[in-house]
């Protein structure tokens, strides 16, 4: 393959226009060290479960204490939210309703979670793979980021790549090339195409695998905890450069691939301050890239 030849990812074969499987399973899915048991979600855990949250869900061990233990339930078909035009994104609708509680509500979806109870309610209205499972995963993404604060983390929208032992994060507006720097990337591990835990709780800041994916193939998903060797705003280009950010500059951009907790309230001074940590630990550049995996050689060379 040459440099500028596009590789493409693998895809899922299966038609998500038909249900999910009839059935009721609870699991605990794992995000560093924050933990949500899903209670009686209305469907099977085999196939739907393990295509979507292997290798990260489990079933609930006696020596596990969840941090959030949502109650599941089907009730419709209904649409909660009405739909978007054509070709807009998925609505969320985000309430806060006391310090640590929130409802959240989009389309096929009506739920709440309140973190100092530990415990919530996900209502699903529509049994449709592709609905019920992009239902399911925007009610966790949520959830689980505002867990993953209090444990001073943040899940970051990017792509995390492995390369020898180490991780390399890029990340950048929706278009900026994440997935396309992904399949640049291969035959590398990555985290995830999409979207990865910071935790920024120790000394050296590390990124965790998540459960949370775009098109990145179920057999290539890993777990595990690595180091960061450097975090790269993407920006496609004619040529091939880095240029390293400035602290400041570094944190207002970090914080702008962030996901969800603006919108949710969580002061700004306390993502700041996560986000702090992380840029003056590992060095944030400005990544120009042209659509080849010529840009592996400057991060080599750094």
């Amino acid at each position: 393959m040459s440099d500028s030849e596009t590789p493409q990812l693998p895809r899922e074969s299966r038609d998500y226009r038909h249900p999910v499987p009839e059935g009721r399973c609870t699991f605990d899915l794992s995000l560093g060290r924050s933990r949500v048991r899903l209670v009686d979600l209305p469907t099977a855990w085999t196939p739907f479960v393990e295509e979507h949250y292997a290798p990260f869900a489990q079933a609930p061990g006696d020596d596990s204490t969840p941090d959030l233990v949502i109650a599941c339930r089907e009730e419709g078909p209904r649409t909660v939210v009405p739909l978007p035009p054509p070709d807009e994104i998925t609505v969320l609708d985000v309430q806060s309703t006391g310090r640590r509680a929130f409802c959240l509500r989009s389309h096929w979806q009506d739920g709440w979670f309140d973190l100092e109870a530990g415990r919530g309610e996900l209502v699903l209205t529509d049994r449709l793979w592709d609905r019920f499972a992009m239902s399911v995963e925007n009610f966790l993404r949520v959830a689980l980021q505002l867990l993953a604060v209090e444990n001073e983390s943040f899940l970051l929208h990017g792509a995390g790549i492995l390369e020898d032992a180490h991780c390399h994060f890029f990340f950048g507006p929706s278009g900026a090339g994440k997935s396309t720097a992904t399949a640049f990337s291969m035959p590398r591990d990555a985290l995830s195409d999409d979207m990865v835990l910071i935790d920024v709780s120790g000394e050296e800041p590390f990124a965790c695998a998540v459960p949370f994916y775009m098109v990145y193939p179920a057999e290539k998903r890993l777990k595990g905890e690595f180091p960061i060797r450097g975090a790269f705003r993407l920006r496609q280009d004619s040529e091939d450069r880095l240029s390293r950010l400035g602290l400041a500059r570094a944190v207002a951009t970090v914080s702008a691939s962030v996901p969800f907790v603006h919108e949710l309230g969580i002061p700004h001074t306390g993502l700041t301050e996560l986000v702090g940590r992380f840029a003056s630990r590992v060095p944030v550049y400005d990544l120009h890239f042209t659509k080849s995996a010529r840009f592996w050689g400057l991060i080599r060379a750094l």
